[in-house]
């Protein structure tokens, strides 16, 4: 067998599971499960005119062109032609109206299937209806490029309530054409995805499925005779319903025989590469010398044969063969194992097992004064807290806007409350409008801009994926807890960043306009004036810099994009840029690992600004749904060329949602995330230390948290984290607060005196008590979609003893943008005061 040319072959089942076992003549044609009733109406786009009867021309950006073609089995298929690409997908889906969009039924899971050709990769997209309308549930698997007719096949999640039709298509996101025939929609079996116990193959115990088990697939090559066939031998205290399958083998010459988990999309476990996993699976066979427990490797280029884990002996009466992969490599995201057969024998397989091997992290030893501590408030948000700012009185302006629900959406329901942390009350907030998805600023005097926001959620009419930009702007007031309408921008947006420059005013790019389309327009807030500039004054790059690009102003002026931000891939390029805004030029920045997988991943300062050193953490995909990474990489703009170099991985698991907050003692932590789109959260934490380089676990929010959850540092160094929206869009109310080691390690400096502002360059006079060693200015942070682009601490230079000292306020603004600051003080033992309030101007 392992001599063999043909050891790679896999054979991959079509939706309906009929597929032939790839050996010599001889052999049967194995069928599978009768075909269950196809959902999709008109599904091989033979009726209509135009477009194909029951289903719409989707997308946004790039227009494609569309028309029909020769279909996969005669007839005819639906075609479209993308060119000139710069932003959005073009997809055919089903007619989002009650007699043409699939009715689904909640806690189902359904098998999706769409036959295609394509010259670029296509993304399986699906969207949900609920009584709110129709809204993006997540995009499950990514295809490659296909020459032939190639089956995109995946499942669904598990149906949630409330939802009662799903749409679904390939989206093309590149030059080039994509052609699709033959869509199918069918209940699934039993093979919903795995509940949260670890469990990683579906229908491990064979139970689904007629004459072949759903999501697995009979593979083999050689010369030999074959029959299978389900048994109800199994071992005892197997699960109601298990089946066995029984492979036999009968005139053997070569080859082998295996029943494997299926090549088809949502079956074949997903991996994350650098881990390990555990399989299992119970066999009996009377076969000499016995069987492998053979593994498979899906890469870009396919699948591959990867190795033969062990031989497991003959055995008569039912045992477990176990085994624990090696390292998954780099470019592997999907394995598929079984038991080979390569004699003459029998062999009954059945309690497939995989679950991912986690070796137990070392036990978070010490008490708070090494790892800090959790608590979870017994107060509960009032409202879906997206967008959180730090008020210079120590409140929080939370705002929810209509939440990222379509029900209040339609009702007009806006909401944001003042949280008052020292007491725990809130106080509502008139809303004038809908500033879910808005950006966000602390200015100079101290009021915060907000900026963008949604003007439409996605309409039946519209199609799914059409939610459209504001572009209306108001500030909030903290001295009259009012919102008050200033100057629109000048275009829409959706998802945009707004970043303080060294003379105050805000610059803003990025997101979705009007249109349902990206914008590539740049915005100039003039703080003086209060309002956005003309057009015609700002220089454009006319480029698309994606949504809530994280945009950080560094000290000659020139801003930075790390590579993070929201939604899908990175931009072209090596996915990291230099920009002079002020020329409206661009330079790629090298060195960003997997530029690709750093959707929602974090961003931040590490160590003072004056370093000028930048970290991003983590990141995914959530467009692909694929799992998450826990890389780290590091750039010093202190070097004569710039690069990112690989800093220390993130303890545990990859993950996207990745909240980092600056701490006053100068170290970072890093908390919650999950390793999929609003789905496995990754409850761990860990304090990053930039003097050397490295990470330290701590114990993990109790609370688990994704998409759509913020961080906020407090002006008593604690920092307080909330929210979290999951794929069924429910909202986490709970508050955490987590209070680092500093807390505990005996009495605090303080600050006892303190000029109420201060002027670039200025040297002012501070009160202290204990053995202060030095202090530092932070700015109030001000978050949404755990990004915070204005966050940084900055050293201020202190000289004196005792209890009265001096400190310098740098002259750059650039380090410093104007605006109030926290100030602290920090003593020998790396022990930060609570913060006082100062003015920089």
């Amino acid at each position: 067998m392992k001599n063999s040319p043909r050891k790679t072959t896999i054979i991959a089942a079509t939706l309906t599971l009929l597929f032939t076992v790839n050996c010599f003549a001889g052999d049967p044609l194995v069928a599978s499960a009768a075909e269950p009733v196809n959902l999709v109406k008109n599904p091989s786009v033979e009726a209509g005119t135009g477009y194909p009867t029951c289903f719409k021309a989707s997308g946004w950006g790039t227009p494609g062109k569309w028309s029909f073609a020769e279909g996969r089995n005669g007839g005819r298929s639906y075609a479209v032609t993308i060119s000139g690409y710069t932003q959005g997908d073009r997809k055919l889906l089903q007619t989002e109206s009650a007699d043409c969009a699939p009715a689904v039924t909640p806690g189902q899971s359904y098998e999706m299937g769409i036959w295609y050709k394509s010259t670029a990769p296509v993304s399986l997209t699906i969207f949900r209806h609920t009584a709110q309308g129709w809204s993006y549930w997540g995009d499950v698997e990514r295809q490659a490029p296909a020459v032939g007719w190639t089956l995109a096949a995946a499942v669904t999640p598990v149906i949630p309530e409330g939802t009662d039709q799903v749409a679904f298509g390939l989206s093309l996101a590149a030059n080039g054409t994509l052609v699709t025939d033959d869509y199918s929609l069918m209940q699934s079996a039993g093979t919903g995805p795995v509940g949260n116990t670890g469990e990683l193959i579906v229908n491990g115990n064979l139970a689904a499925g007629a004459q072949l088990p759903t999501c697995f697939s009979i593979g083999g090559w050689g010369n030999r005779q074959l029959t299978s066939s389900l048994s109800t031998d199994v071992p005892v205290n197997s699960p109601a319903g298990t089946r066995s399958q029984d492979l036999t083998i009968s005139s053997y010459v070569s080859g082998d025989a295996k029943l494997i988990q299926s090549e088809q999309a949502g079956c074949a476990p997903a991996v994350v590469p650098g881990a390990q996993y555990d399989l299992e699976v119970d066999y009996k066979t009377n076969a000499v010398p016995g069987t492998n427990l053979t593994v498979f490797a899906h890469h870009a280029t396919g699948w591959q044969y990867w190795t033969d884990l062990k031989t497991l002996p003959a055995s008569t009466a039912w045992t477990t063969a176990q085994a624990r992969t090696p390292v998954i490599p780099q470019g592997v995201d999907r394995i598929s194992f079984g038991l080979s057969l390569s004699a003459n024998g029998s062999l009954k397989t059945t309690n497939y097992s995989m679950m991912k091997y986690d070796p137990a992290p070392p036990p978070v030893t010490g008490g708070p004064d090494l790892v800090g501590s959790w608590e979870v408030l017994t107060t509960e948000l009032p409202i879906r807290a997206i967008h959180s700012t730090l008020l210079h009185d120590g409140r929080l302006l939370l705002v929810a806007g209509s939440g990222n629900d379509g029900a209040a959406f339609t009702a007009g329901s806006f909401k944001a409350v003042v949280w008052t942390p020292g007491t725990n009350t809130f106080q509502d907030v008139p809303i004038p409008y809908d500033m879910f998805c808005a950006g966000h600023v602390t200015l100079p005097d101290g009021k915060v801009l907000l900026a963008g926001g949604t003007e439409a959620f996605p309409a039946n009419t519209d199609g799914p994926t059409a939610f459209k930009g504001a572009k209306k702007s108001y500030y909030f007031d903290p001295a009259d807890n009012q919102f008050h309408q200033i100057g629109d921008m000048t275009g829409a947006h959706w998802y945009p960043s707004l970043t303080k420059l060294g003379n105050g005013d805000v610059w803003s790019a990025g997101g979705i306009d009007e249109q349902a389309q990206g914008t590539v327009l740049t915005e100039m807030f003039d703080t003086s004036a209060m309002d956005w500039l003309p057009q015609n004054q700002v220089p454009q790059t006319w480029s698309y810099w994606g949504t809530y690009p994280h945009m950080f102003l560094l000290d000659d002026g020139k801003m930075f994009y790390t590579g993070g931000h929201t939604f899908g891939n990175g931009l072209p390029g090596t996915g990291a840029r230099v920009y002079d805004w002020t020329t409206a030029r661009m330079w790629d920045v090298p060195g960003l690992r997997q530029k690709d997988m750093r959707d929602q991943a974090g961003s931040v300062f590490i160590g003072p600004a004056q370093d000028q050193k930048l970290m991003i953490v983590g990141g995914g995909n959530t467009d692909g749904n694929t799992p998450s990474i826990n890389l780290v990489d590091i750039i010093d703009f202190k070097q004569a060329a710039p690069a990112y170099v690989p800093g220390p991985d993130l303890p545990g698991p990859g993950k996207t949602y990745v909240n980092l907050v600056n701490l006053p003692d100068r170290t970072v932590l890093a908390a919650n995330g999950a390793q999929l789109n609003r789905a496995g959260n990754v409850q761990t934490a860990s304090l990053y230390n930039p003097a050397t380089n490295s990470w330290k676990e701590i114990g993990a929010d109790p609370v688990g948290r994704n998409y759509h959850s913020t961080s906020i540092l407090l002006p008593d160094g604690k920092v307080a984290i909330m929210g979290s929206n999951p794929l069924d869009n429910s909202f986490e109310l709970r508050i955490s607060v987590y209070s680092p080691p500093y807390m505990f390690k005996g009495i605090r400096p303080t600050v006892t005196a303190i000029p109420g502002s201060a002027s670039y360059g200025q040297t002012i006079e501070l009160g202290v008590t204990g053995n202060v060693a030095s202090a530092s200015l932070m700015s109030p942070m001000s978050a949404t979609h755990q990004t915070d682009t204005n966050a940084r601490l900055v050293d201020l230079p202190i000289a004196g003893t005792g209890g009265s000292r001096t400190a310098q306020i740098p002259n750059n603004p650039n380090l410093l943008p104007p605006g109030p600051y926290m100030l602290s003080v920090l003593d020998t033992n790396g022990v930060p005061s609570i913060s006082k309030w100062v003015w920089i101007s």
